[in-house]
Order: structure tokens, then C-alpha cells, then sequence
């Protein structure tokens, strides 16, 4: 029972990741000029934002493309100011329009939820292509996905290959695993079970619980690798513990079934209770078989 392995919103949790990444980019400064802009970012990152701002908003107004994406930031989160959607677009886009690909990625995100603009994903696909150009990994995810999905524009799985596989050689998480995805799953893409299964373990290394899931069913299956129960229920049991529903369900049924490990309906009746109460049906009624739980009949169709 081999199930697919759904991979929540790459966008909306690159959100809340490219919060760790902007300003993080270097910026030209001369010493004696910067020291302001210097002390404003060291503020923002201790987290000291209101004292920040004062220092960020003069420096961004004197063209500082660092300090206009750090501003942004605090704008669209509420960090030190008060949130304001739009004021965050209008120093995203000056710091995006000076090339700082962190910028162009954020304005992108902006425009693809509809945050202080009228939501428009072609042009948040533009702004995320050209922070992709200048090989800002999460760009090259996000804009990855949207020629996969057709968001945007035009699906083209040539450009959502190339974008995905740019980003995942740079270690992007998410690239690695909605790549195993399509090579697995032969959508849009040739099959190709042995690049599937090498994507998929880079991102498990690193703890992705859709992609050790993936993996834990591959080593099962023995599709683009050999067969190995061992694998599959370490695999499985590192998705099922970081609370993958179908890591659960999957690694339930095996326990309780015997099938590759030794039965166990304790560890059977552990998993399926976690995915059963995460609303999984199919987790729900091998849970019911298991504890001799009887399942409400259908009602009867009416004539």
C-alpha cells in the first residue's frame, strides 16, 4: 500500500525561512559613512527593531538597499512598526529595483498572497525569476514551483526542472523533495526512480518528514533502490515522529500486519491513533479492525 506523499505549501513556509535570510546578504559600506546603517542592522538583528527603525529608515532613505529590505521586513512582519503591508512593498520594491535578490523575493511574495497589493502571480513569478537570475536558492524554489504548478503563466516543465534542480543543488530542502516527487511520480517529468530516491535522501538527511517518508516507502517497494525492510521502518518511523500522517498510517499497517517487521500491534495501534486523530479515514478504520471497534454502517440510499 504504497500511498502518495503530499508536500504541504513550499510558498507559504518560505515565508517565515526568508525572514531568517534577509539582510543576511553583504553590502558595500564605506566605515566612516556607514556607521549608522551598521548600527541599525546590528539592532535589527538582536532584535532590538524600534530602536532599529529610526536607523534603518534614514539609511534606507539615502538609497541603502540593505536597510530598505531590513525595513520591509520589520514592515510586513510588524517588528518595531506598526505592520502596514503597503509601506513594506514600497521599500521591497526600492531595495528589489537595486538587485538585492532577498527583496525581489519578498516583493514577489507580496504580490503572490495579495499583502498591500492586488494579488498578481505573474508578476510575483517576474520578481521571483529575477531573484532566481542571480542564484538566490529560495527564489529558484518558489519560481520552480510556480512553472510546475502553471501559477503564474505558462506550465513548463523544462523551466520548473531547471529552477528545482539549480535550488536543490544549493541544499534548498524543499526543491530536493518536490523534485524526488515528480521524478517518482513521472509527472510532467520521464520517470526516473534512482534521481527520486537521490533527492529524496538528501532532503531526509536534513529532516524533511515528507522526504523521509517517501523514502522509508521506497526502501519498502524497492522501487529505484533495493528492497530493504531495515531502512523503510527507520525511515518511516523518523517521517511518523516528526508527525507525517501517512508516515504513520503506513508504518501502522505494517506493524500491525507483519508485513517487513515483526508484528506488533502495540507500535501498530500507537502510529494509527496519531494519523487516526490527524483525521486520516484509512489510518481511522485499520484502527477500528485492530481494536475489534465496530464501524457505523453507511446509511442506506434511498430509493
Amino acid at each position: 500500500m504504497t500511498r502518495p506523499i503530499p508536500v504541504s505549501s513550499p510558498v507559504s513556509r518560505w515565508l517565515s525561512r526568508l525572514a531568517l535570510v534577509c539582510c543576511l546578504l553583504p553590502f558595500a559600506a564605506v566605515p566612516a559613512e556607514a556607521e549608522e546603517k551598521t548600527e541599525g542592522v546590528r539592532l535589527y538583528h538582536s532584535g532590538q527593531y524600534r530602536e532599529a527603525a529610526p536607523l534603518l529608515m534614514r539609511a534606507a532613505k539615502k538609497g541603502n538597499a540593505k536597510a530598505q529590505a531590513c525595513l520591509g521586513l520589520m514592515y510586513q512582519e510588524g517588528l518595531g512598526v506598526a505592520q502596514d503591508y503597503k509601506k513594506a512593498k514600497k521599500w521591497f520594491e526600492k531595495a528589489a529595483l537595486q538587485n538585492r535578490p532577498d527583496a525581489q523575493t519578498f516583493l514577489g511574495m507580496l504580490y503572490s498572497q495579495g499583502n498591500g497589493v492586488r494579488q498578481d502571480f505573474a508578476t510575483a513569478r517576474q520578481w521571483f525569476e529575477k531573484a532566481a537570475e542571480q542564484d538566490f536558492a529560495p527564489a529558484q524554489t518558489l519560481v520552480g514551483l510556480m512553472y510546475a504548478k502553471g501559477v503564474g503563466g505558462a506550465k513548463n516543465m523544462t523551466q520548473a526542472e531547471r529552477w528545482l534542480n539549480r535550488a536543490a543543488d544549493q541544499g534548498e530542502t524543499d526543491a530536493q523533495t518536490f523534485l524526488g516527487i515528480l521524478y517518482l511520480d513521472g509527472t510532467g517529468l520521464p520517470p526516473n526512480p534512482p534521481e527520486a530516491f537521490r533527492r529524496f535522501k538528501e532532503a531526509a538527511g536534513k529532516g524533511d518528514a515528507n522526504a523521509q517518508a517517501a523514502l522509508g516507502m521506497m526502501y519498502f517497494s524497492g522501487k529505484g533502490v533495493k528492497e530493504d525492510p531495515a531502512a523503510a521502518e527507520k525511515w518511516l518511523e523518523k517521517a511518523a515522529t516528526a508527525g507525517n500522517t501517512d508516515a504513520q498510517t503506513f508504518l501502522g499497517n505494517l506493524y500491525y500486519k507483519g508485513i517487513g517487521v515483526a508484528k506488533n500491534d502495540v507500535k501498530a495501534a500507537y502510529w494509527l491513533q496519531k494519523a487516526a486523530i490527524a483525521g486520516d479515514p484509512d489510518a481511522q478504520a485499520t484502527l477500528d479492525d485492530l481494536l475489534g471497534n465496530e464501524r457505523p454502517e453507511a446509511p442506506a440510499q434511498k430509493e
